[in-house]
């Protein structure tokens, strides 16, 4: 379901907030909400937070409409934004 990374990958570091917790506090929702929007638990939500895992293929197209484009693959894979 999901995949686990390590905080070097470029997520952002354990005391800076993740664009998905940022954009998150900014709507005023709680992690239960958003990942009962997208259809995934709490748990898994707060670990994309946190950086301990990445939404995978079938998710991150949920967190890109979820978020309006705020919170893009970019933010969990920065390769493809070099990439691009």
């Amino acid at each position: 379901m999901c995949k686990r990374i390590a905080y070097d990958c470029g997520m952002a570091q354990q005391t800076d907030m993740t664009p998905l917790r940022k954009w998150r506090e900014k709507q005023g929702k709680s992690q239960g909400e958003c990942a009962s929007q997208i259809g995934t638990s709490r748990q898994v939500w707060s670990d994309w937070e946190r950086g301990r895992r990445i939404p995978n293929k079938d998710f991150m197209p949920k967190v890109v409409r979820l978020t309006g484009g705020a919170v893009t693959a970019g933010d969990f894979y920065p390769q493809i934004s070099e990439a691009a």
